[in-house]
């Protein structure tokens, strides 16, 4: 009974260590290399691992609890675990932080993804207009975001504004357009704040991957064209149209 206890006990708590993981490295995803060496080493020796376990013993350990907002990503010569969120999302991050100083070949080694998907999602970036294809003074192809594309560190200046401040913000605009209702519509909230769409979208799924908010799907065959557009369609293709507040945040990204 102490050992059912104990199990029911610890379950819920490791999938948030695996994602206080992910955000203390502020990074998409990890190596499982990457992800045993943050975990804490009491939890280590639950999953009977220890910091010198190889990576296919610990994915083992860890697939019961990779669900929900965490996945598990397969690369061409590893695997690696993250935030789940559309591949093409993942690309165009990666492209920031490398912005003019990587070529696509060279980009693909340090994405969790094969070689066929990195191709079709970064060909949609391309002709979504994204991201650029630019040649450097030696002809050679960089990647680069378009100049109409704000990048994620850009939508936060001029003033900056910490984590907790756009998660009040968002709480408010939740609070007065919802009027005491649980279930508010995403579109409504999303026009309140008149956020760039990038970012709402980003502040939405941070306070979703920490358990703040909860999503619900709908009808849209009930909604205008624009307000399917303003409503929310995750990295499975999932369509939600409300929102529940649940509860606080740690107020950091």
């Amino acid at each position: 009974m102490g050992e059912l206890f104990m199990e029911k006990e610890i379950i819920p708590d490791i999938q948030k260590k695996i994602s206080d993981v992910l955000k203390k490295s502020e990074k998409d995803y990890l190596t499982i290399t990457q992800i045993r060496t943050g975990l804490p080493t009491a939890l280590l020796k639950y999953l009977e691992l220890t910091k010198n376990s190889g990576p296919a013993d610990v994915l083992k350990k860890l697939r019961p609890y990779i669900k929900g907002d965490i996945r598990e990503y397969k690369g061409a010569k590893t695997s690696y675990i993250g935030f789940n969120m559309p591949l093409k999302e993942i690309i165009f991050n990666k492209i920031c932080q490398k912005s003019g100083s990587s070529s696509a070949g060279k980009l693909a080694q340090y994405l969790p993804m094969l070689k066929k998907d990195y191709i079709s999602n970064l060909n949609q970036l391309l002709e979504e207009g994204r991201v650029l294809c630019a040649l450097n003074e030696t002809y050679k192809p960089f990647l680069t975001i378009s100049s109409e594309i704000k990048r994620p560190e850009q939508i936060q200046a001029a003033p900056r504004k910490e984590p907790s401040d756009e998660s009040a913000a968002f709480k408010t605009a939740y609070d007065m357009v919802g009027k005491g209702r649980s279930f508010v519509r995403i579109h409504r909230i999303r026009e309140h704040l008149n956020w760039p769409k990038e970012h709402f979208d980003r502040v939405l799924r941070y306070l979703r991957r920490n358990y703040v908010i909860q999503l619900q799907g709908g009808d849209p065959s009930l909604m205008t064209d624009q307000e399917i557009n303003d409503s929310f369609i995750d990295e499975n293709g999932i369509f939600y149209v409300t929102v529940t507040w649940k509860g606080k945040n740690d107020g950091q990204h």
